[in-house]
C-alpha cells in the first residue's frame, strides 16, 4: 500500500481541514512554526498510536473531533480478513468511490487523557432493494433475510 493523502482537522494549527497529497517524492517546505512537524506528528499518531494530549486540539476548533484521515492506493490484490480466507478490499466493499482505502481516526482531546473515539473506513457499498441494512443485522436476522431471498445456506458456517 502507498500513502496517497493525509488530511488533518482540529489538530494543533489546523482548525480547518488540510489535505496533503503525496507523490513519488513529497517535500514539506515552510517557515518555522508553519505546521510541517505537525503533519509528521499526525502521521506518527495515525500509524504508531502516538499519544495525544489535550493541547493537541486546535484553538477554537472542536476538541472532541481531532481528525486524521489517511488514504491509500496501490492496494494488495488479496489479503486475509478472517483467519485464512483470502479476499480483497474490493470484494469486501471497503474502498471509497475512487477505489482507495480511506481510514479516519477521530480523537477526543477534550478530556485529560485524550483517546481514540472513532475509527471509520469510508466505503462505497453497492445498493440493492432490501439490502441497505445488512451491515447492522445480527446473525439470526441475516439468516432470516437469506431465507427470504432464497440463498442456500447449507455450505455456510
Amino acid at each position: 500500500m502507498k500513502l496517497k493523502t493525509v488530511t488533518v482537522a482540529n489538530f494543533r494549527c489546523y482548525k480547518s481541514p488540510l489535505s496533503v497529497v503525496f507523490d513519488d517524492m513529497t517535500t514539506l517546505v515552510g517557515r518555522n512554526d508553519s505546521g510541517k512537524s505537525t503533519l509528521l506528528d499526525a502521521l506518527e499518531v495515525f500509524f504508531n498510536d502516538k499519544a495525544l494530549d489535550k493541547n493537541d486540539a486546535a484553538k477554537g476548533g472542536n476538541p472532541k473531533a481531532v481528525t486524521i484521515t489517511c488514504t491509500f492506493t496501490s492496494l494488495p490484490p488479496q489479503l486475509v480478513l478472517d483467519e485464512t480466507v483470502l479476499t480483497s478490499l474490493t470484494d469486501e466493499h471497503l474502498l471509497n468511490p475512487n477505489g482507495d482505502l480511506e481510514i479516519t481516526k477521530i480523537f477526543n482531546c477534550s478530556i485529560e487523557k485524550p483517546k481514540l473515539s472513532s475509527l471509520r473506513v469510508k466505503a462505497f457499498h453497492p445498493t440493492a432493494d432490501g439490502a441497505k441494512d445488512l451491515l447492522g443485522l445480527k446473525i439470526d436476522e441475516l439468516k432470516a433475510r437469506a431465507a427470504q431471498v432464497g440463498v442456500d445456506l447449507d455450505a455456510v458456517n
